[in-house]
């Protein structure tokens, strides 16, 4: 059985709140074969006490693809792995009409710049969905805003 994406599934981010700037871009594999890349159109970088998120959009709300990376607050900079506990979530949303895919490895290497209120880096995201496999692998570099520290 395969599973679609609820409607209510994702986060709702509007893009006059999101402040962050920075790119996120890199490419997508399925079962080893070059699928297309990914540049996002919207990066959202926060690290604060409550999350540090780094997360990239390509395309428009519905048929949106998204890869974010969610780490513990207080996490440093270095490399971390899918079910390491610094890591609290790793997910890759592909556009609504498609199924969902199940993460199953991957992690991110990240150096945090606190003094510019920036991060750069590495992620890595491994899924399957029945009986494919995605490999995401993009490079990162943003800026939060300031109003977000803390």
């Amino acid at each position: 059985m395969v599973t679609k994406m609820p409607s209510d599934a994702r986060t709702k981010i509007n893009l006059g709140d999101v402040k962050s700037t920075g790119t996120m871009v890199g490419e997508v594999f399925i079962d080893n074969v070059y699928n297309h890349a990914f540049k996002a159109d919207l990066v959202n970088y926060v690290n604060n006490k409550v999350v540090i998120q780094i997360h990239g959009s390509q395309g428009d709300a519905q048929q949106s693809t998204t890869i974010t990376v969610g780490l513990k607050p207080g996490t440093p900079s270095g490399s971390y792995e899918f079910g390491d506990p610094q890591i609290t979530d790793l997910t890759y949303f592909p556009p609504r009409e498609e199924a969902l895919w199940k993460v199953t490895g991957g992690g991110v290497n990240v150096t945090f710049n606190e003094a510019e209120y920036s991060v750069r880096g590495t992620l890595q995201v491994l899924a399957t969905r029945a009986n494919q496999t995605l490999e995401a692998n993009v490079g990162f570099h943003m800026r939060g805003c300031d109003a977000d520290r803390g």
